[in-house]
């Protein structure tokens, strides 16, 4: 009898699954929720165990991988020092298996879009053989499909460049975080000016590398799904990075538009490179900004960017400026190359021959190459040179004879 009861009081596996789901993540892995709930990651924060099982889990959904990357992306710029050790971990040690997933996923999506085309295809072919008045409403429900496609694929591409964002964060975290703090990655860096380019450029690209991400939220916000929730949780934090990375290259180069004059040559066209990138960045981040309705609850919220802005007429002086450093290292360039003329090349020749010692001293300075040689011997002996020789020649017959007589 009791037997009896347990099989009926037993659980069934997919009934285990969902409570162990409850239990370990709650709105992270409940798909249930298409959100994430903030204060369910401050207690996996706090949870190591839960953490580990949530790194460990693998998505079923593509709404999961988004609340999972979420919520890896806010730990990763919160203060919590364990938990972020834990994700650079993980990260660090799973590079193989995170590209197996998203190998995966991109099959996943060829798999879908080839289920999509071929229904397509059986409604076109339906199309054919029916009424003029169905052909219309079959042409409405085509169209639905295809939308429906193109949401698929851009919340799929989208997945799968916000992942690969997280996986940079892991790898390049001193450059991350420094620039929360509005610093360099190391402080004895900042005194040295080669140093402070290459940090900067590195930030340039991963501020690059979120930026792309404006034509996905373009098109998620104009065509909302299930996911649209989330994707706008996603580009308001990508939004806050974009901002704290932006206000550390502009402070960085407007102090150094006071001492660029004294720049070195490779250092004055590195800025001014820095310069031009800003200028992009800006107009791009520009778009971002006039999106922020979109992806924020009350834009108000979101502080208003202060600009890298350069006057017109400092902008006149640093274009002059760096056009004489590129022409006077272009002068400088051409004089340390030294191109042989014909004429040099005749002179050298003959005092070679004259005096043997200099065609040594010629020899250990440069090699005289095969092609100089065929040049000399072009020049010496043409036919130009010929009649002279002949001339002489003749002249000496001349006078030999007027001895003989």
């Amino acid at each position: 009898m009791n037997f009896i009861k347990s099989l009926f009081h037993q659980q069934s596996s997919q009934q285990k699954k969902i409570v162990q789901k409850k239990e370990v993540g709650s709105s992270i892995l409940d798909s249930q929720f298409t959100q994430v709930r903030l204060q369910d990651i401050k207690i996996m924060s706090r949870d190591f165990r839960k953490l580990d099982e949530i790194l460990k889990h693998q998505p079923e959904t593509i709404n999961e991988q988004f609340k999972r990357c979420y919520s890896f992306h806010v730990i990763l710029s919160s203060d919590y020092t364990q938990s972020i050790e834990m994700i650079l971990k993980y990260f660090e040690t799973h590079q193989h298996d995170q590209f197996k997933q998203t190998f995966q996923s991109t099959h996943s999506k060829t798999m879908a879009t080839q289920h999509v085309n071929l229904t397509i295809q059986n409604i076109n072919d339906q199309k054919m053989n029916t009424m003029q008045s169905q052909n219309s409403m079959f042409l409405n429900v085509s169209d639905q499909i295809q939308v429906f496609e193109l949401i698929n694929q851009n919340e799929q591409g989208f997945m799968n460049i916000y992942f690969n964002y997280i996986q940079r964060i892991t790898q390049n975290f001193d450059v991350y975080s420094s620039c929360k703090f509005q610093q360099y990655p190391y402080q004895d860096d900042s005194h040295n000016r080669k140093l402070q380019f290459l940090w900067l450029f590195k930030i340039i690209n991963l501020l690059n590398f979120k930026l792309s991400f404006i034509p996905y939220f373009q098109f998620n916000f104009k065509h909302k799904s299930q996911n649209t929730l989330i994707i706008r949780d996603i580009a308001y934090l990508i939004y806050k990075d974009c901002l704290v990375e932006y206000a550390f290259l502009r402070n960085e180069i407007t102090e150094m538009l006071d001492s660029y004059s004294q720049f070195q040559i490779k250092e004055s066209l590195q800025f001014y490179e820095l310069i031009l990138i800003m200028k992009d960045i800006t107009s791009k981040l520009t778009v971002f900004y006039q999106m922020r309705s979109s992806f924020a609850l009350n834009s108000e919220s979101v502080r208003d960017v202060k600009w890298f802005v350069i006057e017109k007429k400092l902008m006149i002086e640093i274009d002059n400026y760096i056009s004489k450093i590129k022409l006077l290292n272009t002068t400088q360039f051409k004089k340390s190359l030294m191109v042989p003329n014909q004429k040099n090349l005749i002179q050298d020749f003959q005092n070679a021959q004259q005096d043997p010692s200099l065609l040594d001293n010629s020899l250990h300075k440069e090699p005289t190459t095969a092609k100089q040689i065929k040049m000399c011997n072009e020049l010496l002996y043409s036919p130009l040179k010929l009649k002279q020789l002949k001339r002489g020649e003749h002249s000496r017959q001349q006078s030999r004879n007027c001895k003989n007589l």
